[in-house]
């Protein structure tokens, strides 16, 4: 697989642009560093040359002092090449880290549920990676290191006319070879890179699931699905760096040959007095200075191999496309919401339904309850409201404005969803609060805490705000849902949907939650999902789902007073024993 030079243009083009001085310093001073490259075998050479016919100790001691000087003048160019070159390499791929991260984040649902997020991250961090010396000083050091090559040549060639066409008929050769060995190099590492996703991918999904899978004794299972990945891995990375060890083999004997032919030539030639000493040394020397960069263009060639599928799977993931587009933007300005569903269809997979039909209206500042078995679509239904899918039929409007003609943005404004398993970062109480939100203030949180009734809760945090939450622990189920409600407030949204979001609570905590739940739905539109019967005591209005459908839906007290209706079985008997 080929990569096309526009592709790599392109991206040296959107992510250089920014680094432009930075590259042009890094180029002038590594062409600062070649022509030292060429000057000091020079001076050795006049030097050798120079004890031969006998000239003045002062030049000789001149001599050398420049040759020190230009050795330690090298090394100083080296130093700053680095920083140039690691400054411009991490401030590009950082940027592209947060493009990919950005696209992402702007993807429908539908793509974190076909890849597995150790997959993702090894995206957009382990492709990247792979791109760094490709941004860092890739392109420069190799136009450098073909300039250096053709100076070796014309400073021979100026020496000598044969010892300098000897040396471009090697040279020549030699990247002929280093091209011809390339083969399938690129879609080797693209396999390569491929599996490593998966690997990653694997080992992301199964370290969350810890727990589940030392409670089911199923580590010898996963085990075996470890080493299944593993023995798939090992061919195609074995495959993917014998591509470059193959190049290196074939560049080890073209050394040989080329310190072979230029051992007999100088000899030849000094022996014949077409030559001095001096030269020959200046012969043998350029031959190992041209080792070097012949080394590391192989080496860059297979930087850009690795470069060319990383660049391949990152445009991959930039040319996902999100299936919630936008189309003739409106706003919703009023205050509150009503919510229209309107024969709404919907499945993940295909042929495989999980809503059928679903109409219903919630009016502005009302509450609708939910109420269902597992599996029979609440969940999905609240997905939809908050758009993180469309629906494969029907419409859903807020204030007869269809979803699809409000921004992403605007309709995370104006809908919180609260589930039952709230994410919490290793970070403070207050960045978990706010989502990292530097600009509210900590006196408006304070206040939103004591006005939901939070107050014993956050006088009992060790250090308040600053509080630190550690990831996958240092906060009881109850505690991490009344920071969520916390977030949700400061929010200050138009519609609420409460997923089973006190389905884990203790009683006690559960009374806590129920008091900020008061203060939370005060004039706001909300929908509550529960399985619990007590859990929609507040609604206005009862839907009861089954199977994906309407199974019944109206004014909670009509519904209660109607002894023929499903809610007044389920109150009687119980939501198992008569949804089933």
């Amino acid at each position: 697989m080929k990569l096309s030079f526009n592709k790599y243009k392109n991206l040296l083009s959107i992510y250089l642009k920014n680094s432009k001085w930075l590259m042009a310093g890094l180029a002038v001073i590594m062409t600062g560093s070649i022509i030292i490259q060429l000057m000091n075998p020079q001076i050795v050479s006049w030097f050798i040359d120079g004890i031969g016919a006998g000239k003045p100790t002062k030049m000789l001691i001149a001599a050398a002092a420049i040759f020190i000087a230009a050795a330690f003048g090298q090394q100083l160019l080296d130093i700053v090449a680095t920083y140039l070159s690691q400054n411009i390499g991490w401030s590009t791929t950082n940027q592209l880290r947060l493009d990919l991260v950005r696209h992402c984040l702007g993807l429908d649902m539908t793509y974190f549920k076909e890849h597995q997020s150790g997959e993702i991250v090894e995206r957009i961090d382990g492709d990247v990676t792979a791109l760094f010396n490709f941004f860092s000083k890739l392109l420069v050091s190799f136009l450098n290191n073909i300039l250096l090559m053709a100076g070796i040549i014309l400073l021979l060639i100026i020496k000598n006319i044969t010892v300098g066409l000897t040396f471009t008929v090697f040279i020549i050769l030699a990247l002929i070879v280093i091209f011809k060995t390339q083969g399938k190099a690129v879609e080797n590492y693209k396999n390569n890179r491929e599996i490593t996703a998966k690997f990653y991918g694997f080992l992301g999904e199964h370290i969350a699931s810890t727990e589940d899978i030392r409670a089911n004794g199923a580590g010898n299972y996963i085990m075996n699905r470890f080493y299944a990945l593993l023995q798939k891995w090992l061919p195609l990375r074995v495959t993917a760096n014998l591509s470059g060890y193959k190049i290196w083999i074939t560049l080890v004997g073209v050394y040989g040959i080329g310190n072979v032919m230029i051992f007999a030539l100088g000899g030849y030639l000094w022996y014949t007095n077409q030559i001095t000493i001096g030269t020959v040394y200046l012969m043998i020397n350029y031959m190992q200075l041209i080792e070097r960069p012949l080394e590391q263009l192989k080496e860059q060639l297979q930087d850009i191999q690795k470069a060319s599928a990383s660049i391949i799977r990152i445009e991959e993931m930039l040319q996902m496309k999100s299936k919630l587009e936008v189309v003739n933007q409106e706003s919703i300005k009023n205050e509150a919401v009503s919510l229209q569903i309107n024969k709404v269809c919907f499945e993940y997979e295909e042929n495989s339904p999980v809503l059928k039909d679903v109409s219903f209206e919630l009016p502005m500042g009302k509450i609708l309850g939910i109420l269902g078995h597992t599996g029979c679509g609440k969940t999905t239904l609240a997905r939809l409201i908050v758009r993180f899918y469309d629906p494969v039929s029907g419409e859903i409007r807020l204030n007869n404005v269809s979803l699809k003609s409000i921004a992403q943005r605007d309709l995370r404004d104006i809908i919180a969803y609260v589930t039952q398993d709230v994410q919490l970062f290793h970070a403070s109480v207050r960045d978990n609060i706010t989502f990292f939100n530097n600009k509210i203030e900590d006196e408006v949180i304070l206040k939103t805490i004591y006005e939901m009734g939070l107050g014993d809760w956050y006088e009992n945090l060790g250090e308040g705000l600053n509080t630190i939450l550690k990831p996958g622990g240092g906060m009881s189920s109850g505690e991490a849902q009344l920071l969520t409600l916390v977030r949700v407030f400061l929010k200050n949204p138009k519609l609420v949907i409460l997923d089973e979001a006190s389905s884990r609570l203790d009683p006690v905590t559960e009374k806590l939650v129920d008091r900020a739940f008061e203060k939370l739905l005060l004039g706001r539109s909300c929908i509550i999902i529960a399985h619990r019967l007590g859990t929609v005591q507040k609604a206005d209005n009862i839907m009861i789902l089954e199977q994906g459908r309407v199974l019944e839906y109206g004014v909670r007290e009509k519904l209660l007073e109607d002894s023929q209706s499903k809610l007044s079985e389920l109150m009687k008997y119980g939501i198992e024993e008569v949804l089933v």
